[in-house]
């Protein structure tokens, strides 16, 4: 009787050690991409999908995209700046985006034929637009 009452409570510290050892991988690599630089919160919507919070960071010609809570260190999304064009922005609204902070600007943008929105906080929407910008001209 007493083994069994120790394997069950052995086996709720073996899952209570696991949680805590991901939810620490997490915190680690969420604070490994926000240290690098140009690295800045960016909320992400494709479609008529639900907000996702993650990190971006800009890497040469590419906004990388990470989700905040991924236990995968890859970046979840990359987009090109020549394939990344700007529809409009809005600022926060409570009926659509009551998922956001309510500081972020939201900008529609159009990327690979598809709308997707992105989140970013006021002092991040000056440095995307300039981003865009700053690309070669295409000929």
């Amino acid at each position: 009787m007493a083994t069994v009452e120790f394997s069950g409570v052995l086996a709720a510290c073996f899952v209570l050690v696991a949680a805590v050892g991901a939810w620490l991988l997490v915190v680690v690599h969420q604070r490994r991409v926000v240290r690098q630089a140009g690295a800045l919160p960016v909320a992400l919507k494709r479609g008529d999908q639900r907000w996702a919070n993650g990190v971006g960071r800009y890497v040469g010609d590419e906004l990388v995209w990470y989700r905040t809570l991924s236990l995968t260190p890859a970046a979840a999304l990359r987009m090109p700046r020549a394939e990344l064009a700007v529809i409009g922005s809005r600022a926060w609204d409570a009926s659509r985006d009551m998922a956001l902070r309510p500081n972020l600007t939201v900008v529609e943008c159009r990327f690979h034929g598809a709308e997707i929105s992105l989140g970013f906080p006021d002092n991040g929407i000056t440095g995307f637009l300039s981003w865009l910008e700053a690309s070669a001209p295409r000929f």
